[in-house]
């Protein structure tokens, strides 16, 4: 496999098909470690095409998670994750939660997250 295969805009089309839990488990894990295994130049790359719209949960998904790994990596953040679409207008917990965790998620979030309206826990942002 190529970087230019693992781009994060050619993910779109199996994310469209498939449900939220594949969906995390493709973009957190697929993509992660394709992301975490790379080299800062290819880094870049991954994340440098504007994935399509396709959900508009999904759509914050993806460039929260950009937004993320680019500050960890220490690299620039594309342009297409600030665009105006990829913010929700409420807030969406992403992923399985069950009630007595909301609290939980709340506090971890990342701020690339909340900043697009998602809570989702720091916990289930480790690549394993």
């Amino acid at each position: 496999m190529t970087i230019a295969a693992n781009t994060l805009d050619r993910y779109v089309p199996v994310l469209r098909e498939s449900d939220d839990d594949f969906r995390l488990r493709i973009v957190l894990h697929d993509f992660g470690m394709v992301f975490q295994h790379a080299s800062s130049e290819d880094r870049r790359l991954l994340v440098a095409g504007e994935p399509e719209l396709f959900d508009p949960r999904w759509d914050a998904f993806l460039a929260a998670y950009t937004e993320h790994l680019c500050y960890h990596a220490g690299i620039p953040t594309p342009d297409w994750v600030f665009a105006t679409e990829r913010h929700l207008q409420s807030f969406w917990y992403a992923g399985r939660r069950f009630p007595r965790e909301r609290a939980a998620t709340i506090l971890t979030t990342p701020a690339a997250f909340e900043a697009h309206g998602i809570w989702f826990p720091a916990w289930e942002l480790e690549v394993v």
